[in-house]
């Protein structure tokens, strides 16, 4: 028998029915051999399947606390998609990830493909699930310059302002933006600043 958990997290519930209902007929299949080519699967620890969509309050792989004690390099990471969602599609050869629109043919030969190349690789999927963070995970990992012209900024001032009151180079407090925004995974001033207006949890 394997030992192949899967945990769900998303807000769509009927999604999950569904998504739910598959992987027990699939991981089933499993451990009754039906699929014998991933007979490599049965000598090895025990692995956790985890499904989450990219909805902030479903946390990601840095931060998810395994129900089952999983170790992390035993957790796979399957991203649920949308159409929006397509930066992730291709962005990591062991980040695996299925569309909300996939048929249940696609989602099986998706599962597959990503077991077997967990099994030979587990420490690079570790690394690959890493590439999308949760806005908690990414606000953490802010430094506190960072996090202090960012305050400063959602109070509407500008770079010049806060330079003049940090005591520092309008230069230095631009790069401090930038870095804020390469952490925060956002690419335009727009969507930073609406992130700001959300009151994104600086304190």
């Amino acid at each position: 028998m394997l030992n192949i958990r899967f945990t769900l997290l998303g807000s769509d519930n009927f999604y999950q029915q569904g998504l739910r209902q598959l992987l027990e007929e699939y991981l089933h299949d499993l451990n009754y051999g039906r699929r014998g080519h991933l007979h490599e699967l049965r000598n090895l620890e025990p692995i956790e399947i985890l499904f989450h969509t990219l909805e902030d309050q479903c946390g990601c792989a840095s931060c998810y606390q395994s129900p089952y004690q999983t170790p992390r390099h035993r957790q796979m990471i399957v991203l649920i998609l949308d159409d929006r969602d397509t930066r992730y599609l291709h962005a990591h050869p062991a980040l695996f990830s299925i569309n909300r629109r996939d048929d249940a043919a696609t989602v099986r030969n998706t599962l597959q493909m990503a077991l077997e190349r967990f099994c030979r690789q587990p420490w690079v999927a570790l690394h690959a699930s890493a590439i999308w963070k949760c806005r908690q995970c990414r606000i953490a990992a802010l430094s506190s310059c960072e996090k202090k012209v960012l305050k400063l900024m959602s109070t509407g001032m500008s770079a010049c302002t806060i330079a003049g009151m940090l005591h520092r180079s309008q230069k230095t407090i631009s790069a401090h933006k930038r870095s804020a925004m390469r952490k925060l995974n956002v690419r335009k001033n727009t969507e930073l600043n609406k992130m700001l207006l959300n009151q994104m949890g600086l304190n």
